[in-house]
């Protein structure tokens, strides 16, 4: 059996779509606040590669810039609170 581009395309859309409950119900319900966090990371990241695909699904190179900016506000963001809980201070 072989897979076409537009199955593997599907699946992977699949796979991070359902990556995305568990880290979303950690979010909203994670005992503590790291926990929290972390989900929020994940969540970020997966959003971002979910953007990736469409942007190489649609050859569309907006996309793309959406996905590395949404990367980049989701690690800075992490960043930042991670300091903040561990100092108390944002900057």
């Amino acid at each position: 059996m072989i897979i076409t581009l537009e199955q593997a395309d599907f699946l992977a859309l699949v796979v991070m779509v359902v990556a995305l409950v568990p880290s979303t119900y950690r979010v909203l319900y994670g005992p503590t606040l790291p926990d929290r966090i972390a989900a929020s990371d994940a969540v970020g990241n997966v959003l971002a590669m979910i953007f990736a695909l469409y942007a190489f699904q649609g050859r569309s190179i907006f996309l793309m810039d959406v996905a590395m900016l949404l990367s980049v506000i989701s690690f800075v963001g992490t960043l930042i609170v991670a300091k903040y809980i561990d100092t108390g201070e944002v900057l």
